[in-house]
């Protein structure tokens, strides 16, 4: 895993307490916003009513036309992060199984070099051997 810079952490909580405070004020603003626009729309003239109902609709649409693809790249996002971590995990279980196979394979490899080493001596011992023979039959 790769190290947190040391700033990270405290940069992080610092930029949450901010989210914090402003969902804090977000919420408040909303309910005086919903308060003052009820309020609003009991006093509003009945010739006004209508055009400035269409108009607040639109904005509305605006909002959420604006919002919508946002919504779905946060989304996306999210969807990427959580694919890049399931492959991190597999490749991590990848490498380890990898890692065990080389260190049988090696464990292998020793004891057959154990095994065989002396038998290739030997072999090459009872070639020179018989090549001696070979050369003092032919003198």
């Amino acid at each position: 895993m790769p190290e947190e810079h040391p700033t990270a952490r405290p940069v992080s909580e610092l930029l949450q307490s901010l989210q914090h405070i402003v969902a804090l004020i977000m919420e408040a603003a909303t309910d005086e916003a919903q308060a003052a626009a009820t309020a609003g729309a009991h006093v509003t003239p009945d010739f006004l009513a209508a055009p400035l109902g269409e108009l607040a609709e639109r904005v509305a649409g605006l909002t959420e036309t604006l919002t919508g693809p946002l919504h779905k790249l946060l989304a996306e996002q999210q969807r990427l992060a959580d694919l890049m971590a399931d492959w991190s995990e597999q490749h991590r279980k990848m490498s380890e199984q990898i890692a065990s196979w080389a260190e049988e394979h090696r464990r292998l490899t020793e004891q057959m070099q154990r095994l065989v080493k002396p038998l290739i001596e030997q072999t090459e011992s009872v070639a020179k051997t018989s090549r001696v023979f070979v050369r003092e039959l032919r003198q």
